[in-house]
């Protein structure tokens, strides 16, 4: 090392596990390296776990590191920064780059959220995290900078849909509840029974599932995975999905992202900060439809032409998507997909997420002049979530369910838009995961949790819903309608055929 450290960049491969982690932190990892490369920076990059002597000798040289740079914020980045923190009489400022934390009241910090300083830097790829971060430390210096993952993706943008074949719709993720593939499914069903001549298509599922339910409201994994395969045979779409599986991020780029199809992110989750999927169909020139949700909304600046991003409405339970609307999304995305796009278009679109754009944005992040290395204050969100994990003895679980006030600052900062209201005037249909019997509705939602609302006996003016799939109707208290629809469990049939 020369005397002065320069930059020291802490990266890890703890997080491994999260497959999409494994193409971002290289690459930010690989921005850092061309800053140093370039001669306009000395970087040093450090993976922790640090050998023992390593670790040591890195402490020793704390008061010459210019700055401290956490690809992701792990125990072992944790452990080292916090070190270099405690090593140095002024303290090097920190660039932390924010992996959808804050919707997680930061857990992954622990004491480093203590010793943060308006001199550090938060790093976010959407306004959606950054409104997040501000939800939790409102003084936060904060710099939205995309993760430059085109150079990975394999691009070929020629090749199109035939007029008159089949669409194929592709699904690439996790297989989770906050995923939303149930409302996915929901809205295939709408489109068959639409009676307006919908175009035919199919649904390829690539992943698998990751068995974590909604960890920070407490609700466990329900074998979602079991549950959307009962749901297709129910709707009586076994014919149109397949389920693959997890599959090689090579193969999907090759067999899924470069083919004609449509992408479909029909995501809720709670952290959907970026969506490295959404962006490898973009740039490749196919259709893409996905939630107005986190960092998904952020590429419509780039591809206005292939991004159709379907509202999240609001409900007593929290984020909710209309079935309809996504069925009518699909239908004029599959409409479009055999259409040619524009090559220069495209090219603008790839530039903005290619390394060389982000090292720029970097460099010039690292010219700007640093505040003064005050504490930075924690927002009373943030202190009543840090109160919470205590209560709850340190387990990821801080909100009450859906429905908790301070869950909906975040999916507020995400993208949950209107909420869901009722018309008198309107017809409705109950999802397919909702039954009556004996006097009771009973919901089996597999990402909100189960619940159940008893049918009045002197009930208010009788109000007939569909159910789904059987197209039967059945007559409950209007009252109750009403109830059902601002929970999200109720919605407007609109098109289909009765």
């Amino acid at each position: 090392m020369s005397s002065s450290e320069g930059i020291v960049v802490l990266t890890t491969r703890e997080k491994e596990w999260w497959l999409s982690l494994q193409e971002i932190i290289p690459a930010v990892e690989r921005v850092w390296d061309r800053i140093g490369r370039s001669g306009r920076q000395a970087v040093s990059t450090f993976c922790v776990p640090l050998p023992p002597a390593v670790e040591e000798r890195l402490r020793a040289r704390a008061a010459r590191v210019e700055r401290v740079v956490l690809t992701t914020v792990t125990p072992g980045t944790v452990k080292a920064a916090l070190s270099l923190r405690a090593e140095a009489e002024e303290p090097a400022p920190m660039i932390l780059y924010v992996h959808g934390d804050g919707p997680e009241g930061f857990e992954a910090f622990g004491a480093l959220a203590d010793v943060l300083t308006e001199r550090d830097t938060f790093v976010v790829t959407c306004e959606a995290e950054a409104a997040a971060v501000r939800a939790c430390f409102p003084r936060a210096r904060i710099e939205q900078i995309p993760f430059p993952l085109v150079d990975l993706f394999k691009v070929n943008s020629r090749k199109r849909r035939p007029e008159g074949e089949v669409t194929r719709l592709g699904y690439v993720g996790r297989v989770s509840e906050q995923k939303n593939l149930h409302t996915l499914l929901f809205a295939l069903w709408l489109m068959r029974n639409s009676g307006a001549g919908a175009p035919p298509v199919t649904l390829d599922v690539y992943g698998g599932e990751d068995n974590l339910g909604s960890p920070n409201m407490g609700l466990k994994n329900s074998d979602y995975g079991a549950f959307l395969r009962e749901l297709a045979e129910a709707l009586g779409l076994a014919d149109v999905v397949t389920w693959h599986g997890p599959r090689p991020r090579d193969w999907v780029f090759y067999d899924v992202h470069q083919e004609p199809h449509v992408l479909v992110s029909p995501t809720v989750h709670s952290d959907e900060n970026f969506g490295s999927s959404v962006l490898a169909s973009l740039v490749n020139g196919h259709q893409v439809v996905s939630t107005s949700w986190g960092g998904h909304r952020g590429f419509q600046e780039w591809f206005p032409e292939q991004l159709t991003l379907v509202p999240v409405h609001g409900s007593a339970l929290g984020p909710v998507v209309h079935p309809a609307a996504l069925a009518e999304a699909l239908t004029a995305a599959v409409r479009r997909s055999a259409a040619a796009v524009d090559e220069a278009a495209l090219d603008r679109g790839r530039a903005a997420f290619s390394e060389r754009a982000v090292v720029e944005r970097t460099l010039d992040v690292l010219g700007r002049p640093d505040r003064a290395p005050v504490p930075l204050e924690k927002s009373p969100v943030q202190a009543e979530i840090d109160k919470r994990r205590v209560r709850f003895g340190g387990a990821r679980k801080i909100y009450a369910d859906y429905a908790d006030p301070i869950a909906r600052i975040f999916f507020e900062a995400y993208g949950m838009d209107e909420p869901l209201r009722f018309d008198a005037g309107t017809d409705y249909a109950l999802a397919p995961w909702v039954s009556c019997s004996d006097g009771l509705v009973s919901v089996a939602d597999p990402h909100r949790g189960h619940r159940s609302f008893p049918i009045a006996a002197d009930a208010s003016t009788p109000c007939d819903v569909l159910m789904v799939p059987s197209l039967k109707k059945h007559p409950l208290p209007e009252d109750l309608v009403r109830d059902l629809v601002c929970h999200g469990y109720a919605f407007s049939t609109r098109a289909v055929s009765r």
